[in-house]
């Protein structure tokens, strides 16, 4: 039996075939998947005026405002921040070892 070899050319024809056909197929979803676009209201789209409304500037004129002594004053009173008392530092102490045993580690 004599086995022919496929042609080197045969493999990268195969991943091509497959890369293109995953490539196709994934920009069809994308464009099926894809948001649609916003409707915005023509209102909202329109261009702004370079003009004042002068109805609306004498409007905000006429409201009323209060004085200062209209006012009252809202004082927030909070807590005084506690003076930090010292803490006493630590002293170190000499340690002494029992008589015991410190008598029967110098003898053999």
């Amino acid at each position: 039996m004599n086995k022919t070899k496929l042609p080197n050319l045969i493999p990268i024809l195969i991943l091509t075939l497959v890369t293109v056909v995953m490539w196709v197929s994934l920009d069809i979803y994308i464009a099926i998947k894809k948001p649609s676009n916003a409707v915005v209201p023509a209102q909202i789209s329109q261009p702004l005026t370079p003009t004042l409304d002068q109805n609306t500037i004498n409007q905000i004129e006429s409201h009323t405002f209060l004085n200062d002594s209209q006012i009252p004053d809202n004082v927030i009173s909070s807590s005084p921040t506690p003076i930090p008392t010292q803490m006493p530092t630590p002293t170190t102490q000499p340690t002494s070892l029992p008589v015991s045993a410190s008598s029967s580690a110098a003898t053999p």
